[in-house]
């Protein structure tokens, strides 16, 4: 049989083991507890970003500042023109500018990150717009629904690209040779 002594000793030692034990159960619920409010403000944030991805605005819309312009001008061109319209218009027929477009290609091709691209086709029709007409740049900013700067750009370079890739097959062989 057990003492007064050892009995208390007893109760006062199963009494400590079961506040130990409940602490460590609180500590665990409290980790869990918080372990759930992490991942679930995770998910909430990775909702919101996926939805804030959908909502925003492309790259390439640029500042309220930009004006509304015309869009699709080599489109309606290319689609509604007649040969004899589109000869007129270019100096050139459809088979030649194709032929221009197929050698040149590669040059004019862009990838941007900003805003759409100007297709290599509607670069072209720019510069022999402005090759056989003459016309003003700031004409043919208003006529394209682009900017003059970018319509002066896209003529030089087109212009560099054609002598830089096709004078020596087409124009190179007609001059005679020293």
């Amino acid at each position: 049989m057990r003492t007064g002594t050892q009995t208390r000793a007893f109760l006062l030692r199963a009494i400590q083991e079961g506040k130990k034990r409940r602490k460590r159960l609180l500590t665990f619920l409290h980790a869990v507890v918080a372990r759930r409010k992490f991942v679930l403000n995770l998910c909430i944030i990775g909702l919101l970003l996926s939805l804030s991805r959908k909502i925003a605005t492309p790259l390439y819309n640029r500042s309220c500042r930009r004006l509304e312009r015309n869009v699709g001008w080599f489109d309606t061109i290319w689609t509604n023109y007649s040969d004899a319209r589109f000869k007129k218009t270019f100096r050139v027929s459809r088979a030649t500018f194709q032929f221009i477009l197929q050698r040149i290609r590669h040059v004019l091709d862009r990838d941007t990150v900003t805003e759409e691209p100007i297709s290599a086709e509607c670069r072209l029709a720019i510069c022999l717009y402005r090759l056989a007409r003459g016309d003003y740049y700031y004409t043919m900013a208003e006529m394209t629904g682009l900017g003059v700067s970018t319509v002066c750009t896209i003529v030089n370079e087109v212009t560099r690209a054609i002598v830089n890739n096709l004078w020596d097959e087409c124009v190179g062989q007609q001059l005679p040779k020293r």
